[in-house]
């Protein structure tokens, strides 16, 4: 078959969730299919400022064509229209502003997706992007998104259900995420897979996070430190649960920084780090933390699984807490006392922390694998190939 895959921004050098997923697939099915990714010149995902050059060319084995963003993001003009659209009665135009506004917009990508009648199938990567609601509308019932849907207000505008309704097939990340966007746009009937992730974890070496001189116990945060992720509420959290407890353990943070982290003794923020670094902080972590209330899957949970780490993880995702029931690696909380109470049972037992680990081990092992996920698409596109349905069209005019 011959795919192209659109996605907002690309490259080896973007450490995005979305992004990365895309990447991992595509290089999953190359060797299998044409295979070839168009994609924005933004390298940043807030300001989408044009920075890589425009044109055709390889990325890892595979050619991957860049148009220009013709309207960078503004962040006030932005936030303006997202209090209306959330906040106020407001018009279907105004959703369809949002989208305009939220960005990347690049009609030129827009225009090659709806004029490339040679590809069997576009792949598109997350719904709430311009890229993604205008392509499927341009792949005129060639569509097939991977929404990366996260359980928030956007899921449930009615702009987006019209563009839930015009994909011809679904790659959806996990079960509930199938079950939230059926949920909000009546897509039941159309066809879909759950096909999970693949990971790619180094084997984790101690020696690689040595410079960091921490403590023999730890709990861990990686990834980006912003409110979007749930960890300003995860700094007031633990500076509470240390009035209570004294003895509580280092907070330790990796990722990029958008927040400003606490002066606090208990708090401590190592930069960013190589996946080296990352895999051996992961593996000597007594727990990872996810305070994250949206997430259409978590990468940092896979990965501390992978490395036999026990999670803790925010059940107000009902991602998160889906998948540690499923794979029994980690506990849940909904609130203060709640974190406060998972963290010091496991904390006091190390011999529970051990069999969480364990169990997340086997089911990463068991599930997640870029060879799993791309037999699985590959049989969604078959069973999509074999048919002649032609959905409705969303057109959103913006």
């Amino acid at each position: 078959m011959k795919l192209a895959f659109v996605i907002q921004r690309y490259g080896a050098d973007i450490a995005g969730g979305a992004e990365a997923h895309c990447r991992g697939l595509v290089t999953a099915l190359r060797d299998r299919h044409e295979v070839e990714v168009l994609t924005t010149c933004a390298r940043d995902y807030i300001t989408w400022q044009n920075d890589y050059p425009a044109g055709t060319s390889q990325v890892d084995g595979v050619q991957v064509t860049r148009y220009p963003v013709t309207q960078p993001r503004d962040m006030r003009t932005f936030a303006s229209v997202s209090d209306v659209v959330f906040h106020e009665d407001h018009t279907i135009d105004d959703e369809r502003r949002w989208i305009a506004e939220n960005g990347p917009v690049c009609p030129a990508l827009i225009r090659a997706i709806e004029s490339r009648r040679d590809v069997d199938f576009v792949v598109l990567y997350s719904f709430r992007y311009y890229t993604a609601a205008m392509g499927a509308a341009a792949a005129r019932g060639r569509a097939v998104l991977v929404p990366t849907a996260e359980d928030d207000p956007a899921v449930r505008l009615p702009v987006f259900a019209d563009v839930f309704r015009s994909a011809r097939g679904f790659l959806y990340l996990t079960p509930e995420e199938r079950d939230l966007i059926a949920g909000v746009a009546n897509v039941a009937a159309t066809p879909d897979a759950i096909i999970g992730s693949g990971l790619t974890v180094p084997v984790a070496m101690p020696a690689a996070a040595a410079r960091f001189e921490l403590p023999p116990t730890y709990v861990l945060y990686a990834g980006r430190i912003d409110r979007n992720k749930g960890v300003d509420t995860l700094f007031r959290y633990y500076q509470w649960l240390v009035e209570e407890w004294p003895d509580a353990p280092l907070l330790v943070l990796a990722g990029h920084q958008v927040l400003d982290i606490p002066s606090h003794p208990k708090i401590r923020y190592v930069g960013y780090v190589s996946d080296d670094e990352k895999a051996a902080l992961l593996s000597g972590a007594a727990v990872v933390l996810m305070p994250s209330a949206y997430e259409s899957l978590s990468i940092l949970v896979l990965e501390a699984w992978a490395l036999g780490s026990p999670v803790l993880v925010n059940a107000h995702c009902r991602v998160l807490e889906g998948q540690c029931r499923r794979s029994g690696g980690g506990l849940y909380y909904r609130d203060l006392a709640e974190f406060s109470a998972m963290l010091k049972l496991l904390l006091a037992q190390p011999d529970l922390r051990a069999r969480l680990g364990e169990a997340g081990r086997a089911y990463v092992s068991r599930e997640y694998s870029w060879d799993i996920a791309a037999e699985r698409t590959e049989q969604l596109l078959g069973k999509l190939r074999n048919e002649t349905m032609e959905p409705r069209v969303f057109r959103p005019g913006v």
